[in-house]
């Protein structure tokens, strides 16, 4: 009788093992999987950063807060500009070669107020384009425009400013403290060197750029 309850007992453990041994093979596909996804993204990223596509960038002033806040580590890519033109709102990276009043070899990053051929003015902290209001909002909402000392474009609510043909007029989200196409003036198309997509630090503030 306890012949037959031992030999119960090692079959019970035997078949346990069996099954936690039968387990295990499950999970090491999975494992290789993401490994193997984890490769092939990185190899791709790392594709995309050497054909120019990507480039990370930090920020070092606080001209875009809340959109882009000093300290914060973002993705730039191309492939946006590549399949359309920059539109209002878009937040873009821009070099200042060729800019008048901007060392050359400096790069901004502001948002898209103004497109070829608008007619721009600034009137009571709003923007409007083309005789019309346009609200452009980040996480904070509406951006409101202060005026900022040396500005030289839509200094007063009765100025208008045309863009010519090829060039944007940009803007700080942080307003009072930009110096932006109010002060330098529209950008040439050829100056914009793609979108900020992704912030990647800090951690509390990952995720898309807006």
């Amino acid at each position: 009788m306890s012949f037959v309850v031992g030999a119960s007992a090692r079959m019970s453990t035997s078949e346990s093992l069996l099954q936690s041994e039968g387990q295990r093979p499950a999970k090491r596909p999975r494992r290789r999987v993401i490994i193997r996804v984890v490769v092939v993204v990185g190899a791709v990223l790392i594709s995309l950063r050497l054909l120019g596509l990507l480039h990370p960038f930090s920020v070092q002033a606080g001209s875009m807060t809340p959109a882009i806040s000093r300290g914060d580590h973002f993705i730039m890519e191309r492939f946006t500009f590549l399949l359309r033109h920059p539109r209002r709102g878009d937040i873009i990276v821009l070099k200042t070669d060729g800019i008048a009043s901007l060392r050359a070899g400096g790069i901004y990053i502001k948002r898209v107020a103004g497109l070829p051929g608008d007619r721009l003015r600034i009137a009571g902290g709003k923007l409007y384009v083309n005789d019309a209001p346009v609200a452009l909002k980040n996480q904070a909402g509406e951006i409101h425009y202060v005026a900022v000392p040396g500005a030289r474009f839509l200094t007063s609510s009765a100025e208008i400013l045309t863009v010519p043909d090829g060039h944007y007029f940009v803007l700080g989200d942080n307003s009072a403290d930009s110096v932006d196409s109010r002060t330098w003036g529209c950008v040439p198309a050829k100056n914009i060197m793609g979108r900020a997509s992704f912030r990647y630090w800090p951690l509390a503030r990952i995720g898309g750029v807006r």
